[in-house]
């Protein structure tokens, strides 16, 4: 059992986590990072296209609060909403301080990058803040997966996970950044990295704590969809010559009613988007084409980066599809980041309330810089609140190693008879998810899911482990079936339609019943379904004040 302390413990290496253990590395604690893959580049951020909506010298903090909760269709976390708005700004000039070049534009900003450059702008900001790790004192450890939470005398007290070489691993903390990321990798049709399967809700139910509103689950409307190439998310930046059609040859853009600016169209309507390509691809194929775009536009980003495959993206149309996207549901925090469970903080796409039943464009980065400083911050009040001192010996309370030792080769116990393999049973979730909750969803989909469900649930007891790498398998099968279930069960109860989250037999907006946050616990096991009702003030009273 390998055994390591740290103050501060940041589970995720992305914007949010990275931002967080720098917050806490700063205030002179130890802070441990870790991730399942390298740190950043296993990560959304990676493939962010490097945008933030956030309050400048032509967008208002008014604005951004505006057209947050306007996306938002009254299900917002208003306070988290203005803490957004408030600390923008300033969430910019932090990651300027930290090296990342993002430069002012007309609602938000964007990484400065030349425009010959055909690298991901996630990616050049993932390469500065690791170039700003690299000269902090954070430890980071890539290649460890967390597997549970450990809650003892009613906080947290540290995590437990399995290092890529088997080893199981036991990390004692006084506090806990949880920043893993969304889910959207159980879908068949996403343009998440294939890691992002919701350890991050998972654990935080175990841990006890409710999570909400997870039938809210964004898709964008222009993905890859060309047989045997990645789903990767199509930027359009020039839409006067760009053409989207069917296979009758209708112009689906004047269908849609987009006359102009499709990339605004992108970022405030791209729910209705998705559920049109979605209607117009169960009928058909659905291409886009390219052809009209001049030699010099392809010389910059984003084209230039398709540029870089061998497919002729510039001699003939192409498939595209919607694909999931982003999770607007996740853990509560209040706006220091702060959970219900002592000692534990959340930031990023793991988080719920900022986003209500669909989530601005450009508010994910933004989200991830303002709270992952926040519960960075948030954590080390706590470390320096609740300990008499900071060394080692005044991190853990409790924490047994014997029960975690024990609980390491319940983790491995080796096949019983019939065991099936985890890595087909992987693909057959992720095609249940796309088919039974997807951009739309109807009553009967949903309740054979369920039932769908129930027989994946019976068959993951049948999975016994035979590497790490099955382990790690098998647990991310446990992930997909309980927040598949969440998604399932609380969209069949939902009986209208709002936002990102669409029903085919309820296509109507209900506020008179549906004005609220679905709050889903695990109670002995057991997925439960309660409701809170949606913040009360009207989205005037929220602008004005």
């Amino acid at each position: 059992m390998e055994e390591l302390t740290a103050h501060v413990l940041v589970i995720g290496s992305g914007l949010a986590g990275i931002l967080a253990a720098l917050e806490a590395e700063k205030s002179g604690l130890q802070a441990l990072m870790v991730g399942k893959f390298s740190i950043g580049m296993g990560t959304n951020t990676s493939l962010a296209n490097g945008v933030f909506t956030a309050p400048n010298s032509q967008f208002s903090k008014e604005d951004h609060l505006r057209v947050t909760l306007e996306a938002g269709k009254g299900l917002n976390r208003v306070q988290l909403v203005k803490r957004l708005a408030d600390e923008g700004a300033d969430a910019m000039e932090r990651l300027k301080s930290y090296g990342v070049p993002v430069v002012e534009r007309r609602v938000g900003y964007v990484l400065d990058r030349p425009r010959e450059s055909c690298e991901l702008p996630g990616i050049l900001l993932i390469k500065a803040l690791r170039e700003r790790l690299k000269a902090s004192e954070v430890k980071m450890l890539p290649g460890l997966t967390v597997l549970d939470l450990i809650v003892e005398e009613g906080k947290v007290q540290g995590a437990f996970g399995f290092l890529k070489d088997g080893r199981p691993c036991l990390i004692k903390s006084k506090a806990i950044v949880l920043a893993a990321g969304g889910a959207g990798a159980i879908y068949g049709r996403n343009d998440n990295q294939r890691s992002i399967w919701g350890d991050g809700y998972a654990l935080a139910l175990r841990a006890g704590l409710p999570i909400f509103d997870m039938e809210f689950v964004q898709f964008f409307p222009f993905v890859l969809a060309e047989p045997r190439l990645s789903t990767f998310i199509l930027i359009l930046p020039h839409p006067e010559e760009i053409r989207l059609f069917n296979e009758k040859g209708e112009d689906l853009l004047v269908k849609l009613g987009v006359k102009e600016d499709l990339y605004r169209a992108i970022a405030t309507e791209r729910d209705r988007l998705s559920i049109a390509l979605y209607e117009a691809s169960q009928k058909g194929d659905v291409y886009l084409d390219l052809t009209r775009i001049s030699e010099e536009k392809w010389r910059h980003y984003p084209l230039n980066f398709l540029k870089r495959s061998k497919f002729p993206f510039r001699e003939r149309p192409f498939l595209v599809a919607p694909a999931a996207h982003f999770f607007m549901g996740g853990v509560e925090v209040d706006s220091q980041g702060k959970t219900t469970l002592p000692g534990l903080f959340a930031a990023g796409e793991v988080v719920w309330g900022v986003h209500g039943a669909n989530r601005h464009g450009g508010n994910a980065l933004t989200e991830c810089a303002v709270f992952g400083n926040l519960a960075g911050r948030s954590a080390v009040e706590y470390v320096q609140t609740e300990g008499e001192g900071t060394g080692p010996s005044n991190l853990v309370a409790g924490a047994s190693t014997k029960r975690w030792e024990k609980k390491a080769g319940a983790y491995l116990k080796k096949a019983r008879g019939i065991s099936e393999t985890p890595k087909d049973m992987l693909q057959g979730l992720k095609a249940l998810a796309w088919r039974h909750a997807g951009p739309v969803r109807e009553e009967g989909l949903l309740k054979e899911g369920l039932e769908h469900i129930a027989s994946f649930e019976k068959r993951i007891e049948r999975v016994y482990p035979n590497s790490v790498k099955e382990l790690f398998e098998r647990r991310t099968l446990e992930n997909g079936v309980l927040l598949l279930r969440a998604i399932l069960k609380g969209s069949l109860l939902r009986t209208e339609s709002r936002g990102s989250f669409f029903r085919q037999d309820f296509q109507r907006q209900d506020d008179q019943r549906w004005l609220k946050n679905t709050c889903y616990s695990l109670v002995r096991g057991e997925l439960q379904i309660t409701y809170k009702p949606a913040d009360s003030e009207s989205p005037g009273d929220r602008i004005s004040r």
